[in-house]
């Protein structure tokens, strides 16, 4: 394993021991995917980065027969069980199966982790079969409006993301690339209800990111420096506690939705 992979599994390993009580699927979430992998029940699908398997349990009880791949010791010993759903140990960059093993592939929010992201999309476009799906939820931070409050009051936060997750279009190029297939991509507004709570979805909630069980659950501000997050969340505590933020920012409380530059990446493998 080299120094990079190392530093991403401590961190898996970190978010991992309260992982489950923030990061409960979200219905909405797992209806689209399985929309668009446009597969029927039974097929043989394979969640990448799978952490402790929220989704995956979700896609086993809908009837798929669903293989978790996960590199996180402590994820993996949390994961779901299911008749539908075995475990995997391993990497994204490494799959441990033969070729054209899967009719889709899914990964929900994890490919900022992987350590190398062609590498990913190429054993991917390996395990698939021929008119099989592979289906990537994933988060642009650079997407996420510039005047809204989470980029003013985590500016920080967001500064580290962008080094850290890929652009949008950079993973469009590399799947392209890599599978010779068009990716289409379609946005996934947050309503503000969400069960399956990362960064953004606090859009309409501020007090969510006053909470630490909220912020150890959200790889970008559990893996930041401790004094930087506190600095945040500090200003925001007191803003909010003073009426400042309400005045400033209030209006958004009567939205629906909000975009955080949260993508579907999909591509139907016909022709590679």
């Amino acid at each position: 394993m080299d120094g990079d992979s190392e530093v991403r599994m401590q961190e898996y390993d970190e978010i991992g021991q309260t992982y489950n009580a923030t990061r409960r699927a979200d219905p909405r979430i797992v209806d689209q995917m399985i929309k668009l992998l446009g597969l029927p029940q039974e097929a043989a699908i394979l969640d990448v980065g799978a952490g402790t398997g929220n989704y995956s349990l979700e896609w086993a009880k809908h009837g798929y027969h669903v293989t978790a791949l996960e590199p996180s010791l402590v994820m993996h010993q949390q994961g779901h069980s299911h008749p539908n759903l075995k475990w995997i140990l391993g990497s994204a960059e490494n799959m441990p199966f033969e070729d054209q093993s899967f009719d889709g592939i899914v990964s929900t929010l994890a490919v900022h982790h992987f350590s190398n992201v062609e590498r990913s999309f190429r054993e991917m476009t390996r395990a698939v079969r021929k008119g099989g799906s592979i289906v990537l939820f994933i988060s642009d931070p650079r997407l996420c409006p510039k005047d809204s409050w989470l980029a003013d009051y985590f500016e920080p936060i967001f500064q580290r993301s962008n080094q850290v997750y890929p652009k949008l279009n950079d993973l469009v190029d590399t799947m392209e690339r890599v599978s010779d297939c068009m990716v289409h991509i379609h946005p996934f507004l947050l309503p503000p209800d969400m069960t399956d709570r990362f960064f953004m979805t606090g859009w309409r909630n501020p007090k969510w990111y006053l909470d630490p069980l909220f912020r150890q659950g959200v790889s970008p501000l559990a893996n930041a420096p401790a004094d930087m997050v506190e600095d945040c969340v500090h200003r925001l505590a007191r803003d909010l506690d003073v009426g400042a933020w309400f005045e400033k920012y209030g209006e958004i409380l009567t939205q629906t939705t909000y975009d955080g530059g949260y993508r579907f990446l999909v591509v139907h493998v016909q022709d590679y």
